[in-house]
């Protein structure tokens, strides 16, 4: 019995038939209603209802959690996806809000998430997307804005108030933008140690974020190929041999082949 009920959530969250995308989609619409409510939060949480849906969607993540954990059947397995750790992380800042007040920003990696779990992909166009260029695109574009958001949180978190204009989240957004693009104004400055380092580091990552995402729009399609020997499995759409250790590429390893070998969750 409690094998079948292994089998069927498994086959629901990670399945590829009609009904499994159906509650997917559920379920992914559901993650970026609290992925609005996590940006918007920063600007209504001195309504007297706020806390409400703050422990609503605690319940959800948790209820979200063990039942991928349920469907995996092992804690190894469980851990081995990174948004198992996003989804404790922002189930941290929704259970201990008064420890972790200042560290609610967090909850944008959310986002993060959800754009790298196999939820998204399976539903977005019934996977054609799936280990392609269109995808590689749009994760970059997902981590550098899921990165403006987490900066402008620390940045309100360690360094609210030492200008007079970084007075909000809104200010401290237009910090890291203007800094990110090395754009410098200069109407808004940290001028302490830890704030000039923390500059530093802001550009230098800005600049390696959009080199990425200029990469990948130029970039020429690749097929998903496995090669025999490394195990790499990006390559030129005409080539022969493996660009790595240059042995036979054999073994497609296309999204739409490992659907059919059965379930490989990657979230």
């Amino acid at each position: 019995m409690r094998s079948r009920l292994r089998s069927r959530v498994r086959a629901l969250y990670y399945g590829h038939t009609q009904s499994a995308v159906r509650f997917q989609g559920l379920l992914l619409a559901l993650d970026f209603l609290i992925i609005g409510f996590f940006i918007v939060g920063q600007f209504i949480n001195d309504l007297p209802w706020f806390w409400v849906v703050d422990a609503a969607i605690a319940a959800f993540l948790a209820v979200d959690l063990f039942a991928r954990f349920f469907a995996l059947g092992s804690l190894r397995r469980w851990f081995k996806y990174p948004t198992t750790w996003v989804d404790l992380i922002v189930l941290g800042t929704l259970l201990f809000p008064a420890y972790l007040a200042n560290w609610g920003f967090l909850r944008i990696l959310r986002l993060w998430g959800v754009v790298q779990s196999e939820r998204f992909w399976n539903v977005l166009a019934r996977g054609r997307f799936d280990d392609t260029h269109i995808e590689n695109l749009t994760k970059a574009i997902i981590t550098l804005v899921t990165f403006i958001f987490l900066a402008a949180g620390l940045t309100q978190a360690l360094f609210l108030g030492q200008h007079p204009k970084l007075n909000n989240f809104i200010d401290a957004i237009y910090f890291v933008v203007t800094s990110l693009t090395t754009t410098g104004y200069g109407d808004i400055t940290i001028d302490t140690a830890l704030g000039r380092l923390f500059s530093v580091g802001l550009m230098i990552t800005g600049i390696s974020l959009f080199f990425s995402i200029a990469q990948k729009l130029v970039a020429p399609p690749q097929k998903i190929v496995s090669c025999a020997a490394c195990g790499l499995d990006r390559h030129d759409p005409d080539a022969m041999y493996c660009k790595a250790c240059g042995g036979p590429i054999t073994g497609p390893l296309r999204a739409t082949a490992r659907k059919a070998r059965g379930v490989r969750p990657k979230s």
